[in-house]
């Protein structure tokens, strides 16, 4: 029996040390970025936003220039899993790498940063708050180099 009670106090004396932590409750009761957005109908929108984007943008479009409306929807849904994933979401990625998604391409830098305009114009529109912005972009900002092959500026 004394050792049950000393089991217990020694536990809540860790819980409490560690809530005492200011490093640990704040990491550990912040919410997955995916959560801070919104969670998967917020990442469907934005990407089917930004998607349309892509599509219809004088420059980039081209590279989407003879997409069926399904291949248009399975680009969409596998960027919706991408988003979640890397967010900290519970979707699977089902794409292959940015690597090999877009090597050999030729994407140029200034594409690249007309697609990065477009998700920043698109964040803006749906109001994501500034902390939860800046992480997503810097995301997308770490798979430059796995997309950019052409630094054209």
């Amino acid at each position: 029996m004394r050792n049950r009670y000393l089991s217990a106090a020694l536990g809540l004396i860790a819980v409490g040390v560690l809530l005492g932590n200011p490093s640990f409750s704040q990491t550990a009761m912040e919410k997955s970025l995916y959560e801070r957005l919104g969670g998967y109908d917020a990442v469907s929108a934005v990407v089917d936003d930004f998607a349309g984007k892509l599509f219809t943008d004088p420059v980039v479009g081209a590279r989407f220039f003879g997409m069926s409306d399904d291949s248009r929807e399975g680009f969409r849904q596998k960027n919706k899993n991408l988003v979640c994933a890397v967010t900290g979401g519970p979707c699977k990625i089902i794409s292959r790498s940015a690597a090999q998604t877009h090597g050999g391409l030729g994407i140029k830098a200034s594409e690249f940063g007309i697609v990065a305009q477009h998700l920043v114009d698109t964040l803006n529109k749906f109001n994501v708050p500034e902390k939860e912005h800046n992480e997503l972009m810097t995301i997308i900002a770490s798979l430059r180099p796995d997309i950019v092959e052409v630094e054209d500026q």
